[in-house]
């Protein structure tokens, strides 16, 4: 065991959620209590830069005290504990939270979550009115691959601050969807150029237009510099204090390490590079070569 020495961690806080939506890629089980979280995010923060995430922090509200510890000004949400409790925004900008990522799934929303988009705008139209910035975060799959450039304008007309793009992993309940969601080489290189043009088209200070890691090499273009950091710069600690690669991989059998006795310690050579994402290779590819041993 090697004391893991690269800049981040991913705390997940709880697979505790609201809704049951079907493409979720969270396959660990278990929740923090929320002093035990707020003791250990002020131990890891001597050390790490720390983030707070889970399946939806807002079915227990005392995770937001750890937020707050680490200066954590944004949160990630599906948007339903806010519909339902609007009021809850002011416990939101009590623990200095300005900024909420909301899962808006354009194109196929209705398909994956009970939230649909009338109501996730709603949510939207709500946070703005009462100055909190918004974030959009969007699965692709082979259904919305095509429709980019809309969903950027339709963020910018919705006054959010950016949209980010998540390509669809089949894991967690999503193992259960079609495989034809997945997107092919020539879908992701139509994904690609529209998320080139529509960044032609808007200022970053207009919207802030990103993609996840998860779609691996960029297509297009003549430089490449892809790197995933799993595993060298970032690693994911679920409440049963093991340690995993990624967000995505973290589920039984990926483990590569624990929290013990105050450190992170690795299983794993920690200085592994991959020029691909490992997730993708997992989940999508179904690549076997890159064992986690």
């Amino acid at each position: 065991m090697k004391k893991y020495n690269g800049k981040n961690i991913i705390v997940m806080a709880c697979s505790n959620c609201n809704i049951d939506c079907s493409h979720c890629y969270v396959s660990y089980k278990g929740n923090f209590d929320s002093n035990n979280l707020l003791d250990l995010v002020k131990e890891l923060k001597k050390d790490y830069n720390i983030t707070i995430n889970g399946a939806e922090l807002l079915t227990n509200i005392n995770y937001l005290k750890s937020l707050q510890e680490i200066n954590q000004t944004y949160l990630m949400s599906n948007g339903l504990a806010i519909y339902n409790n609007p009021q809850i925004v002011d416990i939101l900008k009590k623990h200095d939270i300005r900024s909420v990522s909301l899962s808006y799934h354009y194109g196929i929303q209705d398909d994956l979550s009970v939230m649909n988009i009338s109501k996730i705008e709603e949510v939207i139209r709500w946070l703005r009115l009462n100055d909190l910035e918004v974030r959009l975060l969007t699965t692709i799959t082979s259904k919305n691959y095509n429709q980019i450039e809309q969903m950027c304008l339709n963020a910018y007309r919705l006054n959010t601050r950016g949209i980010k793009f998540t390509n669809f992993l089949s894991q967690g309940n999503a193992i259960d969807m079609s495989k034809d969601n997945i997107l092919s080489e020539q879908q992701k290189k139509i994904f690609f150029e529209q998320l080139y043009n529509a960044r032609m088209i808007y200022d970053i200070n207009e919207l802030i237009i990103e993609r996840c890691g998860s779609f691996g090499k960029d297509l297009i273009g003549k430089k490449n510099h892809f790197k995933c950091d799993a595993i060298s710069d970032t690693v994911v600690l679920t409440p049963d204090y093991n340690i995993y690669p990624c967000i995505f991989l973290a589920k039984p059998g990926y483990e590569i390490g624990r929290y013990e006795n105050g450190e992170v310690l690795l299983n794993v050579e920690p200085n592994i590079e991959f020029n691909s994402c490992i997730a993708e290779d997992f989940c999508n590819k179904k690549i076997k070569s890159l064992k986690i041993e």
